[in-house]
Formats: C-alpha cells, sequence, structure tokens
C-alpha cells in the first residue's frame, strides 16, 4: 500500500464511506503499524478542527481533541463497517491508547508532527534488510544458536559454525567456502573478520581489495583465489590463484604469487616451513557437491511421496515437475478414491527452477493472469492444505495461495495478506436479501512471518482446519506460527471446495475492481498437497523435515 493509498483509506474510514474490503485493508495497517496509528490520529485531528473552524469554534486544544478522538467518537459511523465493531474493540483500544499518549507528548514536542509528513512517511515504510551477504549453501552445517537458511541473508555480528560447510556470496561478488569449526564477521561486502577456522575464497576482479582480517593479520586480495586456515598461533595462507598482500601491523606488505604459501604470526610475515596443503573445498566444487546432495534427497523425497500416496486421507498431490506430455496439467499423484480429485490445469505459468536446483521443476505464478485450475468434489470434515513457495514479493492486497471459485457457502480461501499474515477462512453465512447483517465469514490470520529477507527463498506454508477440534493452526517451514479457536456461530462441519485455483482467483462474486480481484502469487509453486483432515503438527514437522533439500 502507498502512503497515498494509505491517507485515502484513512480520509474514507473518518468519512464514514467506506466498503469493506477497504476497511479490511487499512484494518491490517492499523493493527501492526504505530506510524499509521499515528497518521490516522493527526487526519482526525486535522478533520475536527476544520469542524470546529466551520462551526466557529476555536477550541483547539489538546484535552479537547483527546476527547474528541476517545475510543466512542474515534470510529466514525460507518453503516456499512458496522458488522465489524466487535473486531474493531481491540484494535482500537491500543489506537486510543496510542492517540492519548500521542496527545501528550505533541504538547512536549512541537516537531513531533513530522511524524505525519508524507516524505517522512515514506522514508520509514520503506522496506528494508540487513546484510552484505548470502547464505548461498550448507552441507551438514551446525550453527551455534538459531540455524541459518540457505537464501536468507548473513546476519550481521559473531558468527560460529560448529562444523559442517557453509557457502556465502558476498555482495562484492566474492564467493567464500568455510568449513566448521570457524568463528567469524561479516563486516561489509568488502572485509571479513575470521577469527577461527579455515575457509577458501573465490575474489572476482570488481572485488579487488577483498580484505581478511585476522588476529595476526590482514590478507589484501589482489583478483585471486586463496586458502586460509586462522588458528591460535598463526593464519596460515595459500595462494590458488593470483596473488594476494599479506600485511601486520608495523611490518611492510608482503606480496604473494600463485602457488605460494606464507603465514602470519605475532612474529611478523613469514613463508611457512610446512608442507601440508590446507585442502580447504572451493565454492565450484562446493556446488557441484551441494547439486549431487540434493539429487539423492530430490530422489529420496520422491521414495517417501509414493509411499505416501496412499493415506486415505489424501485428496490431491501435485508436484510441479511432473507436467503432462503437453505440458498443460499436472496429475493428482493420490490413490483413486471417492474424492478424487483430477489433474489440474496449467494457466500461463512459466518454468522455474525448483527448490532441489532443477530447471522447469517449478511454475512461476508471477504473470498476472497465471494459475493452476483444480476442481475437488466431495465435502470434508477437516482440511489441510500444505505447499513449497518461492515468494519474490507481497505485492498484492491478498496474494493467493488456493481460493475457491466466488467464495460460495462452506468453501476455504487461503492467503497470504501483504503485510506478511497468513489467512483462512471457510464462508459461513449467505449474503441473502441484498444485505448482509453479520460477517459472513471469520477470518484466521497468522502473526505476520514475512520479511524482505524470505524473498526468493522456498519456504513451506501450511494450515489446518479441524472442525471436530474447532481450531484452526497455521505453519512456518514445519514450525507452528499461530492457532485460533474456531467461534461456535462459525463452525462449518463439512467444508466443500469444487472449482479452485492454486495462486490465483476466478470468478470473484462481489467484487470486479482490479485491486481487488487481482490476486496472483508472485512467486514460484512446486508442490501443493491437499489433506481431507487437520494433520498434527508432528506430521507436518516431519513433511518438511523430509522435503527440506537443505536439510
Amino acid at each position: 500500500m502507498t502512503p497515498e493509498e494509505r491517507e485515502q483509506l484513512i480520509d474514507s474510514l473518518i468519512d464514514g464511506e467506506i466498503d469493506e474490503a477497504d476497511f479490511l485493508r487499512i484494518e491490517a495497517e492499523l493493527s501492526v503499524d504505530p506510524e499509521v496509528r499515528a497518521l490516522y490520529y493527526n487526519r482526525l485531528k486535522l478533520d475536527l478542527l476544520l469542524q470546529r473552524e466551520a462551526s466557529g469554534s476555536v477550541d483547539d486544544s489538546s484535552s479537547a481533541v483527546a476527547q474528541a478522538v476517545a475510543p466512542s467518537a474515534a470510529i466514525p459511523p460507518v453503516a456499512s463497517v458496522n458488522i465489524l465493531q466487535r473486531r474493531l474493540t481491540g484494535i482500537f483500544a491500543v489506537l486510543a491508547a496510542t492517540v492519548l499518549g500521542f496527545v501528550a507528548w505533541s504538547v512536549w514536542n512541537p516537531d513531533s508532527s513530522r511524524l505525519g509528513s508524507p516524505a517522512g512517511l515514506a522514508g520509514k515504510l520503506e522496506p528494508t534488510a540487513a546484510g552484505f551477504a548470502i547464505l548461498q549453501g550448507q552441507s551438514d552445517a551446525v550453527w551455534e544458536g538459531d540455524p541459518l537458511a540457505t537464501g536468507s541473508l548473513v546476519p550481521s555480528g559473531p558468527l560460529r559454525l560448529r562444523s559442517g560447510v557453509a557457502q556465502i556470496e558476498l555482495f562484492s561478488g566474492v564467493r567464500m567456502v568455510i568449513e566448521g569449526d570457524a568463528q567469524f564477521v561479516v563486516e561489509s561486502a568488502m572485509l571479513v573478520r575470521l577469527d577461527r577456522g579455515r575457509a577458501r575464497a573465490q575474489v572476482p576482479e570488481a572485488a579487488r581489495g577483498f580484505r581478511v582480517q585476522t588476529r595476526h593479520g590482514d590478507l589484501i586480495d589482489l583478483g585471486t583465489e586463496f586458502a586460509i586456515d586462522a588458528g591460535d598461533e598463526a593464519a596460515r595462507v595459500e595462494v590458488l590463484a593470483g596473488e594476494v598482500e599479506l600485511h601486520r601491523q608495523g611490518t611492510a606488505r608482503q606480496r604473494v604469487l600463485e602457488g605460494d604459501a606464507w603465514q602470519l604470526s605475532d612474529a611478523g610475515v613469514s613463508e611457512r616451513s610446512d608442507s601440508e596443503s590446507l585442502q580447504v573445498i572451493g565454492p565450484d566444487a562446493f556446488e557441484r557437491q551441494l547439486s549431487s546432495q540434493q539429487i539423492d534427497q530430490r530422489r529420496q523425497w520422491q521414495q517417501r511421496v509414493a509411499s505416501m500416496r496412499a493415506d486415505d486421507r489424501l485428496i490431491a498431490w501435485y508436484q510441479t515437475q511432473q507436467t503432462s506430455a503437453d505440458g498443460r496439467q499436472l496429475p493428482n499423484l493420490a490413490e483413486p478414491d471417492l474424492h478424487q480429485a483430477g489433474a489440474a490445469a496449467i494457466v500461463a505459468c512459466q518454468p522455474a527452477s525448483d527448490r532441489w536446483g532443477q530447471a522447469g521443476g517449478a511454475l512461476d505464478l508471477s504473470r498476472t493472469g497465471s494459475r493452476i485450475r483444480v476442481d475437488v468434489p466431495g465435502e470434508f470434515g477437516g482440511l489441510t492444505m500444505l505447499c513449497w513457495v518461492k515468494i519474490h514479493s507481497l505485492d498484492r492486497l491478498y496474494n493467493s495461495l488456493f481460493l475457491t471459485d466466488g467464495h460460495e457457502l462452506n468453501e476455504p480461501h487461503w492467503q497470504i495478506m501483504n503485510d506478511g499474515r497468513l489467512f483462512f477462512s471457510v464462508k459461513k453465512f449467505d449474503e441473502s436479501n441484498g444485505k448482509r447483517r453479520r460477517p459472513d465469514k471469520y477470518n484466521f490470520y497468522s502473526p505476520p512471518f514475512w520479511d524482505p529477507s524470505f524473498s526468493g527463498q522456498w519456504i513451506m506454508l501450511a494450515t489446518t482446519y479441524d472442525a471436530q477440534a474447532r481450531r484452526v493452526s497455521h505453519y512456518l517451514n514445519g514450525a507452528e506460527i499461530g492457532s485460533e479457536a474456531v467461534p461456535a456461530d462459525y463452525l462449518v462441519p463439512q467444508v466443500t471446495i469444487g472449482p479452485a485455483s492454486i495462486g490465483n482467483w476466478s470468478e470473484p462474486m462481489y467484487r470486479t475492481d482490479p485491486q481487488f480481484v487481482v490476486r496472483n502469487l508472485n512467486g514460484s509453486l512446486d508442490e501443493f498437497v491437499l489433506y481431507s483432515s487437520a494433520l498434527s503438527g508432528s506430521e507436518i514437522a516431519e513433511l518438511y523435515r523430509l522435503g527440506n533439500p537443505a536439510r
């Protein structure tokens, strides 16, 4: 959402002219962003001052404004959103507290009005991510603390790779393989501090001057490939191609040529007396090794999928690398049963690399009209929706994962909001007589899980609906990120699906403007699975473990 759109929606909310869809959009923003709440206050304050000016009143004191924006007055009498008042209570309780605090702060700090300026807001809304390198690959890597995901940004600060091998790619173009046990810090795109451990770096011409800093001195690259072993007594260096310079404070720089082996130590810079090769795997060889490992893992995964096809809970299992001869259909791998879904139709999708690195193994859904069409007969007392996706960005308000056509009674919708929350709903009530008296469905949101650092990474998403247990749960990469009880009024005992789209929406019934309708996922998908019941958390964790190529 742009700052201009945000201001327009806030004005519509204040004026009482907002419709339900736009209300949901601004509701999401108000729920998670204190800057938006501050902006809402500023717009509301301006509106109140204008009203007072028009009526002849000149009382614009903070206390008057605070009174005016108290919870009972903060929400304009919007007939179209009355049905959502109950959901507003929590949000505007927070909003009211924020507003009252903001009023006091405004009195104390006269510069606070800058918060609401479009330029300042736009700067604060610009997505950011922190880091100087990407974790390009890893094999049997054990990290101290939280594990790092392949494809993620390498975090700032000290890192310890206890065992295994990892390859990082710095934004300067340097590729560096690090073997555990190692301690290091990526200080910038041109500087890595290696406190302990072995590494091998391949440095392109554009990154000439790249530096590795050890406790015994620095290695400055002059466009080459080298290996280094940083230990307590010395940092041993081996030049594999090109040349480097070694520098210890207080001594002259020493140029070291291809095939030479030197070391940095407390005694200075000297030729090594040992003939031992450092034997650190290079980036090219490591990538080939990873590729070979992933082929084996993919084969093992396919064997496990074959063994799970007979699960009588399985409705559909689509793997995007298994297309029909004409490349237009995906067969359903589930064993046939009464609720057998047919083959899926590929619409406007483009081939993409799958999570195993195989070219053409996934389908890119970035084109506006792209989708995978399915038709699922039957009624189900529960659901599990699970998929592997690689998302570039969440540039739609609603980013589709699985949407039934029209969203009729008892039909589910599964998507991602643009603020990174998973969204699931099953339509409970019909819109009869042209006017709804209450929301037709209850929306189950996960906490926001997405930030720009996820862009381009393969992730596994899952949501379960358990009618018997009256619960909806959301999962990211095999771990539960949210769970909520189904309100009794909104329980749908038997869910139906029928015609539906993976990665987009077809035939919306109650809105036609493009902003609402265009919901294709900006990214790729290489697997989609549908069960007729809610899998347990341990079952979903196991599916992630087995299907994760970075394990």
